[in-house]
């Protein structure tokens, strides 16, 4: 199909340029009748005319062919490199790098989150944002790089000289951070994130097959939130959930149930998680159904903080009834080093005059970039203002890659071994190696997904630090978590 296009704008624009060849060589004829017919004169001035004539028609034709040939290796949109030419200088890197040992990484750019800008705001806006996004690209990289579009969200760039991972790693994230920042496009904002994965020559690969194919696994390892099964199989983004609870923002439609987290051995309750609902009538709409589709989308930044808001407000509520408490709030890997949500956060820590220490960001390590590099500078700033950080969903795949680029202070084992948990076979192995592994690493650790006596007993026999399920609280209203602490608490831990 590809060459077929090609084979077509190459028709249109040598179009002119054969016509007027084909003119020329109609009036060399008839100057050479001419002066067979001893009208000498007249054939000379035809010859005259017919020279000139040649030399602006050869003038024009080589310029078309010209232009035809970087129409061929151009991408019509962006104005990028397309394929072709980036395998032109691919070749010219590797002849050169074979006569002189210069070295060269390949790095394979593909955008997260891009096809819910074409099914959200619509093709036109997705096609002004590749064109953003090859600048954004171009700006970062150097003069003697080379930046191709490859596909309809997949970019390569040629990177010369780059010879350890380190170089390319650090490109990489100079890379991510500018793609991150927020695209303002026909009045709205658009946010992406990338996966990048990348090769060196001549370490991994010898050949331009050999370095893509490298590349291209790393970056949709990546993708795949390093082979977390929640990411492949997640669903596509649904705009009108989007819409939806955009609308439930503005409206005043979402409310945050608290659940109570408890100290080991003792019971007391430390902490409590804040879980967002929206209001549908005389119903409330869990977050599993529309979380994974705004966590791809700018809203996330307004709903993480519109729970903040009130969690903030709750911890002076409790305080002034005499509950002294911390509370979690979720956050997506990607948006933990977004420095809009950091100076949020800080606004409205200074606002409510609640200790940072207070507040817990619980990172959530599934959805797009899980495990991906972070932005040092904002990262440094979350940890001057002094939020506590805590990694969910200990043991899946992501969560061990996102350990390296944390600086956590409290890790939560995922639900699903703890369910299985206090029968002495593998579950309690594995919950008893991610205790040790966070112990080491000066941890605290949350048992989730404690929901009978047999976990709540387990978590306890293997070293959890805090344990959280429906054992010990559902998730409940401010008001309601505030009679429940005065009431109810520690039936379950006299019980036990």
């Amino acid at each position: 199909m590809r060459e077929a296009l090609d084979r077509r704008a190459a028709r249109r624009w040598l179009a002119w340029p054969a016509a007027a060849v084909g003119l020329f060589g109609l009036g060399s004829i008839a100057a050479l009748n001419l002066s067979l017919t001893d009208r000498p004169q007249e054939a000379f001035f035809l010859s005259m005319a017919l020279a000139g004539y040649a030399g602006a028609a050869t003038t024009f034709l080589v310029t078309r062919i010209l232009a035809a040939q970087r129409l061929a290796l151009r991408d019509p949109l962006t104005g990028l490199p397309n394929r072709d030419l980036l395998d032109d200088r691919i070749a010219q890197a590797l002849a050169r790098s074979r006569r002189s040992n210069e070295p060269f990484a390949l790095l394979v750019v593909d955008l997260d989150g891009f096809k819910g800008v074409n099914d959200i705001r619509g093709h036109e806006v997705g096609n002004k944002v590749l064109r953003a996004t090859s600048r954004r690209l171009e700006s970062v990289v150097r003069e003697t790089d080379t930046v191709a579009r490859v596909g309809g969200d997949e970019f390569v760039v040629l990177s010369l000289g780059t010879s350890e991972d380190e170089e390319a790693a650090a490109l990489a994230g100079r890379i991510r951070h500018a793609l991150r920042r927020s695209y303002r496009v026909d009045g709205g904002v658009v946010e992406l994130d990338a996966s990048i994965g990348w090769a060196l020559f001549p370490e991994d690969g010898v050949s331009p097959e050999e370095l893509l194919a490298r590349a291209d696994n790393q970056m949709y390892a990546t993708k795949r939130d390093t082979s977390d099964e929640s990411v492949i199989t997640r669903a596509p983004l649904d705009g009108g959930v989007v819409r939806d609870l955009e609308y439930a923002l503005e409206q005043g439609e979402i409310v945050v149930h608290y659940q109570p987290i408890v100290e080991l051995p003792s019971g007391v309750v430390r902490t409590a998680e804040a879980l967002v609902r929206r209001v549908r009538g005389d119903t409330l709409v869990g977050p599993a159904d529309f979380v994974p589709h705004v966590e791809r989308t700018p809203l996330v930044r307004k709903l993480t903080l519109a729970v903040a808001g009130d969690a903030l407000r709750c911890l002076g509520e409790w305080e002034a009834q005499g509950h002294e408490l911390g509370v979690a709030i979720n956050v997506p890997y990607r948006m933990i080093d977004d420095g809009e949500l950091v100076a949020g956060l800080e606004r409205l820590l200074r606002k409510s005059e609640i200790a940072p220490e207070r507040l817990t960001l619980e990172v959530v390590p599934s959805g797009p970039g899980a495990g991906s590099e972070l932005d040092a500078t904002v990262i440094a700033h979350l940890k001057e203002l002094g939020v506590r950080l805590s990694l969910d969903d200990l043991g899946r795949a992501s969560s061990v890659a996102a350990i390296r680029t944390l600086p956590l202070h409290q890790v939560k084992i995922d639900a699903m071994f703890l369910h299985e948990a206090g029968r002495g076979g593998r579950a309690d192995a594995i919950v008893r190696s991610l205790v040790e592994l966070a112990h080491g690493l000066g941890l605290e650790t949350v048992a989730e997904g404690v929901e009978s006596k047999l976990a709540w007993e387990a978590a306890l026999a293997l070293g959890c630090d805090h344990a959280q399920g429906f054992y010990l609280g559902h998730p409940m209203p401010a008001g309601k978590l505030a009679d429940w602490l005065t009431g109810t608490w520690p039936v379950v831990a006299v019980a036990s």
